[in-house]
């Protein structure tokens, strides 16, 4: 019998991180460490200066006894709301198919589709909380979450990530609670716990790197439990690159573009 493997890519999008230690302040709310955080990489005017984002990651799965599963991870984004994100298995054990992997997404405001080895999806006809992975109106999750009512956002008792202390804070958006855990000197988001249908999962973030003023972590490992580990690593990173709804179009393969009014 066929076996249908499904592969669930953590922190899908980019989780983008604080560039230095943000000014003192009130932080007894969940809302005040949010701002410390995008006060921390340049405030919230630099963030929204970014039009654009071009990344490649190299995902790993280490699957317990299958062995080393690696997928190629390449995305265009256009803020807010194109984009084209490409998934393609490069190298794995003959059990996994590459059909059963590879997957494409082509997205605008108004349309746009998810294409598997069963076709391709309308992408408006999937769950919210997925399509919002997707159509994102900015580069920085974080300014996202300030649009949330201060309901979705909850600061959690202190918490320790390893011998470090850190911020934890819940985030309710399009029906899902994902919960931050944001380092107390830099303000880094140094973990996330994301529900997946496979059960909760923390991905953690390391080697900061800067990019044009920005800072990306370029390595984010999750420990799936009995389904094994996964590592993305970021080879590729590029802001404000001039791309265009055009030219997403272009590498999607789609002759027209469908623009809002």
């Amino acid at each position: 019998m066929k076996r249908n493997y499904r592969f669930f890519v953590l922190a899908f999008g980019l989780i983008l991180l604080p560039l230095q230690v943000a000014k003192a302040q009130d932080l007894t709310s969940a809302r005040a460490v949010i701002e410390a955080n995008i006060e921390a990489t340049g405030g919230l005017r630099a963030w929204r200066s970014v039009t654009d984002l071009v990344t490649e990651a190299d995902i790993e799965f280490a699957i317990p006894q299958l062995g080393s599963l690696i997928i190629k991870l390449e995305g265009w984004s256009l803020f807010p709301g194109y984009g084209y994100t490409s998934i393609a298995l490069i190298d794995g054990p003959a059990a996994v198919p590459a059909d059963q992997v590879n997957q494409k997404a082509y997205y605008t405001p108004l349309e746009g589709w998810v294409e598997t080895a069963a076709g391709k999806t309308d992408i408006n006809s999937i769950p919210a909380a997925q399509r919002a992975q997707f159509q994102r109106s900015s580069p920085k999750n974080e300014l996202e979450y300030l649009n949330l009512p201060d309901s979705a956002l909850v600061l959690l008792d202190a918490e320790m990530l390893g011998d470090k202390p850190v911020y934890a804070v819940n985030v309710t958006s399009n029906g899902t609670t994902s919960k931050f855990l944001f380092d107390k000197t830099t303000f880094h988001v140094v973990g996330q716990e994301t529900p997946t249908p496979m059960g909760n999962f923390m991905t953690l973030m390391s080697d900061f790197r800067k990019i044009k003023g920005f800072t990306f972590a370029f390595v984010q490992t999750a420990d799936l439990g009995a389904q094994g580990q996964q590592t993305i690593t970021f080879s590729k990173v590029e802001v404000n690159s001039g791309l265009t709804a055009d030219a997403i179009a272009k590498k999607a393969g789609v002759v027209k573009t469908v623009a809002p009014e």
